[in-house]
C-alpha cells in the first residue's frame, strides 16, 4: 500500500481546496515560522481516527475548521482525504497498480466527525483499524513530529516497547485483542445475567402452572352463577311488565279529571273578565283622583319646605355679613405686621452687602500671599530631594564596595579551605572497598524514608480535610455575621427613621401622650387616633373637654371597646366607650351593629360610622400613628440587643475557628517541611547511591581533575586578591558624606519652614473664602425671606379687596329676600281648600268599586281553589308518568344487563319457555353462595395456561441460548491466546531484525561506535521493557539519556529508520527532526534518507527549515501565507528543475 496524495479544504489554514501528490522519494515541505507546514501534519493525524483536540494543538475538536480571516470568512466545515493504493513491485522501475483507496474525514461545526471509505461511510474504529493494519495511524512511529524525539528519550523502557509493535506490524492485533476481551467480559455479563434470567423464568413457570388450575375452577363457577343470573333476570322482567300495564290505567283516569276541571276554570275566568271591563272606567277616575290628591299634597310640602329655606337663608346670610366684618379687621391688622417685617428685611440685606464688599477688597491680596508661599516651599523641597538623593547614592555605593570588598574575603576563604581539601585528596588512588556497605547502607535508608513519606502524606490529607471543613465553618459564620450586622444596621435605620417621624410630629401637651394602648393593639386601633394625636387638653385649636354624660349604648358582643383597650384621661372617655375594634371584616353586617354615635376600627385597617361613612387607611406604612410608631422602637430597641449579643457570639465562635484553622494549617505547614525534608534526603540518598555507582568509573579521572582544580583555585585567589586592591581605591572618604549630609539637613529645615509658613496661609485664606460664602448664602436666604413676606403682602390685600366684594353682595342678598315669606303662606292656604275638595270625590268613588270588585273576589277565590285541584292533579299525572318512564329505564336497563352478562337479546331469553321451578328470594340466596365462592378464590389469572406455555418455549430458547454463549467464550478465548502467540512471535522476530538494523544505522550514522536494544528481564515479552544502550566513538556503554543532545537525537533517529527497514510504511514524516543535528550530521542523516528512500516503497515528507536538507529533497512543497491566517501551497521539482538547468548549460 502506498499514499498518493493528500487533500486539505478548510482545514486549518487551508480555506481553499489543496492537494499534496506524495511521489516516490524524498519530498520536503519548507516555509517560515507559522506559515502552515505542520498542519499538513495535523491533517494527515486527523485523518487517520485522531480524537484528542489537544494533540492537533487546538482547545477544541471545532478547530481544525478555517475561522476566517480578514479577507476570507469562516468556514462550518473541514475535510481532508488521502488517496492510497495497493502496488505489487515487478521491478525496481516499474509498478503494476492495484485497487486504489480514498479514506476521507469530514466535520461540520457543532455536528461532529464522519469517516468515508470510497464515498461509504464508515465508523472511526473502521479507519484506525484499515490504517493500523497499514502500519499507520494518528500515533504510528512513522509519524514524528516536533518534540517527539525528546518524548522517545525520556519515554519509560514499557513506553519505547511500542516502537517494536509498530515495527512488528502488531497494533492491528492490539485493537482485535482488546475488542476481543471486551466481547469475552461482555459475553460473560451475559451469561451471568442468562443464568438469572432463566432462574426467574423456571420460578414463574411454577407459578403459571398453580394459577392455571386456579382458573378452571374460576371457570366453573362462573358458569354456574351466569345460569342464576339468567333465571333472576326473567323474573325481574315478568315484574316490570305487569307494574306497567297497571300504571297506564291509573294514568288515564287521572287525565280524565284534569279535563273537567279545567272546563269550571274557564266559565269563572269568563265571567270575572264581563266584570272588569264595568270596573275598568271607574277605576281609572278614581286613579287620576289619586294623582291629582298626590300632585296638591306634594306642592303643600314644597311651600312649607320653600318658606323653611327662605328663613335660614336670611339667617345665614347676617351670619355671613357678621362674619365678614370680622375678617376685615384681621387682615388689615397682618398687613400692618408685614410692611413693618419687610423693613427689617431691607435693613439686614444692606449690612451683608457691605461685608461681602470688605471681603472681596482684601480677597486677592491673601490668595496671592498664599500662592507665593506655596511656590517658595516647593522650590525650597526640590532641593531638598535632590541633596538626599545626593547623600543616597554616595551611601550606596559606598556600601556596595564595601560589600564586594567582604565577598572577596569570603571568596578567598572558601577558595584556601577547598584548596586545602585538594591538596590533601591529590595522592588518593584506588578505590574504596567500603563502596558497597555504604551503597547498602544507604538502600535501607532509602526504604525508611519511603515509609515516612506515605505517612507523612496521609497526616497532610488529614490536615487538608480538616482545614476544608474548619474553613466551610468560617465562611459560614462570615455569612451569618454579615446577615445579622445587615439586619442591626436595617434596625438602627427603621428605629432613626421612626424616631424622626415621632420628634417632626409629637405634640408633647397631645392627649395620644396620656393613654397607654394593650399590647398587640397599637397598630390595629392607632389609625383611628389621629385626632388625640393633634388635640390637647388645654384650650387651643383642637382640644377636649369633661361632659360629665353617660349613655347606655353598647356595642354587639363582636365588637370591642376603645375604653376596654386603652387607659386615658377620662376627658375622652365617651371617644373611647362609643369607638371599638373588631375582626368582622363584612361592612354592612358592621354598620347593622351600630347605633347613632358609634363607630369601629376593622383588623383590615376600614374606619366605619354608624351613619354609613367608611374610610380606609393605609394598612402598609410603618409610621401610621404614633402609639404604633412607639412600640416599634421599643420592638427594634429589643431587637438591635438581640442581634448584637448573637453577633457578638458568633464572632467568638468565628475567633475560636480562625484559631483552630490557624493551628491546623500551622500543623500542615509542618507536615509540608517536613515532607520537604524527607523529599531531599531522599533525593540525597538517591544522589549518593547514583554516585556511589558512578565512583568507581570516575575515581580514575580524580587525580587529574584534582590537579586542574588546584591550579583553578590558585587562579581564583589572585583575581580576588587584585580585585580587593581595586576597591579599595574607589572607596568615598567618609568626611564627604559627613558634609553632604550636613547640608542636607540644613536644606531640610528650610523647607520644613516654608512649608508651615504655606499652611499657616492657605488655612487664612480658607477660613475668609468660607465667610464670604456663608456671608453670601446668608443674603441668598434674606431675598428668600423678603419675597416671601411680599408674596404674603399681596396675598392680605387681595383677600382684603375680595372680603369688600363679598360684604356688598351679601347685604343685596339679604334685602331682596326680605319679602319672600309672606308670599309663600298665601299660596298655603289656596292648596289646603283644594284638597278637601278632592278627598270627598275620593271616598265616593270607593264605595262604588267596593260592591263589584266583592263578586270579582269570590270567583277569584273559587277560581284558585280549582286550580290547586287541577295542580294536584297534574302531579299525580306527572308521578305516574315518571313511574312508567322508570320501568321503561328499569326494562333498558335490565335489556342492557342481560346483554352484558348474559351475552343474548332479550328476546331469546324469554324464548326459552322453560320455567324455574325456583322463586326469587332462592335464586338470590344460590347466587350469593356462588359469589362467595367466587370471592374466596381470589384474583385469578384466566390467561395462565397460554402464558405457562409461552414461558415454557421461551425457557427452552434461553437454555439454548445460553449454550451458544458458552461455546462463543471458549472460541473468543482461544481467539485471545491465538492473537498473544501470533504478536509473540512476530514481537520477538522483529526485536532482532530491529535490532540488527538499529546497529548497522547507528554505526554509519556515526561513522563508528556500536548500539544495541535490549529488553528488560520480564518473562512475557509483550510486557517487556525496550532500553537504548550506545557507544558512540571514543566513549563508553551508556543509556541514552546520558548521551549528548544531538548524540541523542541521531540515535532515536536510527532507531526510527530501522523501524522502517523491518516494516516499511508507506509514508513517513518527519517534522523538523534535523533542528538539533550540527551540519556534518545533517549531510549523514539526509544521505540515509537518500538510501532508505531508493532501496524501499516508503515515501518520505519532511518538513525542514536546514538549507542542505531542502537542497537534497527530489521536489518541495512551499507553504506561505500571501493573506494573513490562510496558507498557500507551491511546489518545486528539484530533480526536474536540476535536469532543465542541465539541458540549458548543454545547449
Amino acid at each position: 500500500m502506498e499514499l498518493n496524495k493528500i487533500k486539505l479544504h478548510g482545514f486549518k489554514s487551508f480555506e481553499k481546496q489543496t492537494e499534496f501528490e506524495i511521489k516516490k522519494g524524498l519530498t520536503g515541505i519548507v516555509g517560515p515560522n507559522g506559515c502552515g507546514k505542520s498542519n499538513v501534519l495535523d491533517s494527515l493525524q486527523w485523518v487517520m481516527g485522531e480524537t484528542s483536540y489537544k494533540n492537533l494543538r487546538g482547545s477544541e475538536m471545532d478547530d481544525v475548521i478555517f475561522s476566517g480571516s480578514d479577507t476570507s470568512p469562516s468556514r462550518n466545515f473541514a475535510e481532508v482525504s488521502v488517496i492510497m493504493s495497493e502496488t505489487n513491485n515487478t521491478s525496481d522501475e516499474s509498478k503494476a497498480s492495484g485497487d486504489e483507496y480514498e479514506i476521507k474525514r469530514r466535520i461540520e461545526r457543532n455536528s461532529g466527525s464522519k469517516y468515508y471509505i470510497n464515498s461509504i461511510e464508515k465508523r472511526a474504529k473502521d479507519v484506525q483499524l484499515f490504517f493500523a493494519d497499514n502500519s499507520l495511524g494518528p500515533h504510528s512511529i512513522s509519524i514524528v513530529k516536533q518534540g517527539q524525539i525528546n518524548q522517545i528519550i525520556e519515554s519509560k523502557p514499557n513506553e519505547r516497547r511500542k516502537i517494536l509493535e509498530e515495527a512488528a506490524g502488531i497494533s492491528g492485533l492490539h485493537h482485535r485483542k482488546h475488542e476481543a476481551i471486551l466481547k469475552l467480559n461482555a459475553t460473560r455479563l451475559n451469561i451471568e445475567r442468562l443464568a438469572d434470567i432463566i432462574s426467574v423464568v423456571g420460578t414463574e413457570m411454577s407459578s403459571l402452572k398453580r394459577q392455571a388450575n386456579q382458573a378452571e375452577k374460576f371457570k366453573a363457577i362462573a358458569s354456574q352463577i351466569r345460569d342464576y343470573e339468567k333465571e333472576l333476570l326473567k323474573i325481574d322482567w315478568h315484574s316490570i311488565e305487569a307494574k306497567r300495564e297497571e300504571l297506564d290505567q291509573n294514568i288515564k283516569d287521572i287525565q280524565d279529571n284534569v279535563k273537567n276541571i279545567k272546563d269550571e276554570i274557564d266559565s269563572l275566568e269568563f265571567e270575572n273578565n264581563d266584570l272588569g271591563d264595568f270596573m275598568k272606567p271607574i277605576r281609572k277616575e278614581y286613579e287620576n283622583l289619586i294623582d291629582d290628591l298626590q300632585q296638591k299634597r306634594s306642592n303643600e310640602l314644597n311651600l312649607k319646605n320653600e318658606l323653611q329655606y327662605t328663613t335660614e337663608k336670611i339667617t345665614t346670610a347676617s351670619k355671613q355679613v357678621d362674619q365678614i366684618l370680622i375678617d376685615l379687621d384681621r387682615e388689615k391688622t397682618n398687613l400692618t405686621d408685614q410692611e413693618s417685617q419687610l423693613e427689617d428685611l431691607d435693613s439686614k440685606f444692606a449690612e451683608l452687602h457691605k461685608t461681602i464688599n470688605d471681603i472681596e477688597k482684601i480677597e486677592s491680596n491673601i490668595i496671592q500671599a498664599s500662592s507665593d508661599a506655596t511656590d517658595s516651599y516647593k522650590m525650597l523641597e526640590k532641593e531638598y530631594n535632590r541633596l538626599l538623593s545626593e547623600v543616597l547614592t554616595k551611601e550606596t555605593e559606598n556600601k556596595h564596595i564595601e560589600d564586594q570588598i567582604e565577598e572577596c574575603h569570603e571568596n578567598l576563604r572558601k577558595l584556601s579551605t577547598e584548596l586545602e581539601n585538594a591538596l590533601k585528596d591529590k595522592s588518593y588512588r584506588g578505590v574504596d572497598d567500603s563502596n558497597e556497605k555504604d551503597r547498602g547502607l544507604y538502600m535501607n535508608k532509602q526504604k525508611k524514608i519511603e515509609e515516612s513519606l506515605i505517612s507523612t502524606l496521609r497526616d497532610i490529607d488529614q490536615c487538608e480535610e480538616n482545614k476544608r471543613k474548619l474553613s466551610q465553618d468560617l465562611e459560614k459564620n462570615k455569612e451569618l455575621s454579615l446577615i445579622l450586622d445587615f439586619e442591626i444596621r436595617q434596625s438602627q435605620k427603621t428605629k432613626k427613621e421612626l424616631e424622626e417621624y415621632l420628634l417632626s410630629i409629637e405634640n408633647p401637651d397631645a392627649i395620644v401622650n396620656k393613654i397607654k394602648i394593650t399590647d398587640g393593639f397599637e397598630r390595629k386601633v392607632g389609625r383611628i387616633l389621629n385626632d388625640l394625636e393633634i388635640s390637647t387638653l388645654k384650650k387651643g385649636k383642637k382640644f377636649w373637654i369633661n361632659t360629665n354624660q353617660e349613655f347606655d349604648d353598647k356595642f354587639a358582643d363582636c365588637i370591642t371597646p376603645l375604653a376596654d383597650l386603652i387607659e386615658g384621661p377620662k376627658e375622652i372617655h365617651i371617644f373611647l366607650k362609643y369607638t371599638g375594634y373588631t375582626e368582622v371584616n363584612e361592612i354592612n353586617k358592621i354598620i347593622e351593629l351600630l347605633r347613632p354615635g358609634q363607630q369601629v376600627i376593622t383588623a383590615n385597617g376600614e374606619m366605619i360610622r354608624w351613619d354609613g361613612f367608611v374610610q380606609k387607611f393605609n394598612t402598609d406604612a410603618e409610621n401610621t400613628n404614633i402609639p404604633h410608631a412607639r412600640k416599634k422602637i421599643i420592638d427594634l430597641s429589643k431587637n438591635i440587643q438581640s442581634n448584637e449579643m448573637k453577633l457578638e457570639t458568633l464572632k467568638t465562635d468565628t475567633r475560636e475557628v480562625s484559631e483552630n484553622l490557624e493551628k491546623i494549617i500551622n500543623e500542615q505547614s509542618m507536615e509540608k517541611e517536613n515532607w520537604k525534608r524527607l523529599i531531599e534526603e531522599q533525593k540525597l540518598v538517591t544522589d549518593n547511591i547514583k554516585a556511589l555507582d558512578k565512583k568507581i568509573i570516575t575515581e580514575k579521572d580524580s587525580a587529574l581533575s584534582n590537579e586542574i582544580k588546584i591550579n583553578s583555585i590558585e587562579e581564583n585567589i589572585k583575581i580576588n586578591n587584585r580585585n580587593i586592591e581595586s576597591l579599595s581605591l574607589k572607596k568615598i572618604n567618609k568626611s564627604e558624606i559627613e558634609k553632604a549630609q550636613n547640608t542636607l539637613e540644613k536644606a531640610k529645615q528650610d523647607f520644613y519652614n516654608a512649608k508651615t509658613i504655606a499652611d499657616i496661609k492657605e488655612a487664612n485664606t480658607q477660613n475668609i473664602l468660607r465667610e464670604k460664602r456663608d456671608l453670601e448664602k446668608s443674603q441668598k436666604d434674606l431675598i428668600e425671606n423678603r419675597n416671601s413676606w411680599e408674596a404674603r403682602k399681596n396675598q392680605t390685600e387681595a383677600y382684603l379687596k375680595d372680603l369688600n366684594q363679598r360684604l356688598n353682595n351679601s347685604e343685596e342678598l339679604l334685602k331682596s329676600i326680605a319679602s319672600e315669606p309672606e308670599k309663600i303662606k298665601h299660596k298655603q292656604s289656596e292648596i289646603e281648600i283644594e284638597l278637601e275638595r278632592s278627598t270627598q270625590k275620593k271616598k265616593d268613588l270607593q264605595e262604588k268599586l267596593g260592591k263589584h270588585e266583592q263578586k270579582y273576589q269570590k270567583n277569584n277565590e273559587k277560581i284558585k281553589s280549582l286550580e290547586s285541584d287541577l295542580m294536584k292533579a297534574s302531579e299525580m299525572l306527572i308521578q305516574a308518568r315518571t313511574k312508567l318512564e322508570n320501568l321503561d329505564d328499569r326494562k333498558i336497563e335490565l335489556n342492557d344487563k342481560i346483554k352484558i352478562n348474559l351475552g343474548i337479546n332479550s328476546k331469546d331469553l324469554f324464548d326459552d319457555t322453560s320455567s324455574s321451578s325456583l322463586d326469587r328470594e332462592k335464586i338470590i340466596q344460590l347466587l350469593s353462595q356462588a359469589y362467595s365462592q367466587r370471592e374466596k378464590i381470589g384474583a385469578v389469572n384466566l390467561t395462565a395456561s397460554d402464558q405457562y406455555a409461552e414461558k415454557k418455549e421461551y425457557h427452552e430458547e434461553l437454555c439454548r441460548e445460553n449454550e451458544d454463549l458458552v461455546s462463543a467464550t471458549e472460541t473468543l478465548h482461544k481467539g485471545i491466546v491465538e492473537i498473544d502467540r501470533e504478536a509473540r512471535e512476530r514481537l520477538q522476530q522483529s526485536y532482532e531484525k530491529v535490532n540488527s538494523n538499529f546497529k548497522l544505522l547507528f554505526e554509519k550514522l556515526f561513522e563508528g561506535g556500536k548500539a544495541e536494544l535490549k529488553l528488560d528481564d520480564n518473562e512475557d515479552i509483550l510486557n517487556a521493557g525496550l532500553d537504548i544502550v550506545a557507544w558512540p566513538p571514543g566513549k563508553k556503554p551508556q543509556t541514552i539519556s546520558l548521551l549528548s543532545g544531538g548524540e541523542q537525537a541521531l540515535t532515536v533517529i536510527a532507531l526510527i529508520l530501522a523501524v522502517f527497514l523491518e516494516n516499511p510504511a508507506p509514508v513517513c514524516i518527519l517534522d523538523e527532526v534535523d533542528a538539533p543535528l550540527d551540519d556534518t550530521n545533517v549531510k549523514k542523516f539526509c544521505d540515509t534518507l537518500d538510501d532508505l528512500s531508493k532501496n524501499s516503497n516508503t515515501k518520505f515528507l519532511i518538513v525542514t527549515h536546514h538549507p542542505y536538507t531542502m537542497s537534497r529533497m527530489d521536489r518541495l512543497f512551499g507553504i506561505t501565507m500571501a493573506e494573513k491566517g490562510e496558507s498557500v501551497m507551491l511546489s518545486v521539482d528539484l530533480n526536474q528543475a536540476e535536469k532543465m538547468v542541465n539541458e540549458e548549460i548543454v545547449a
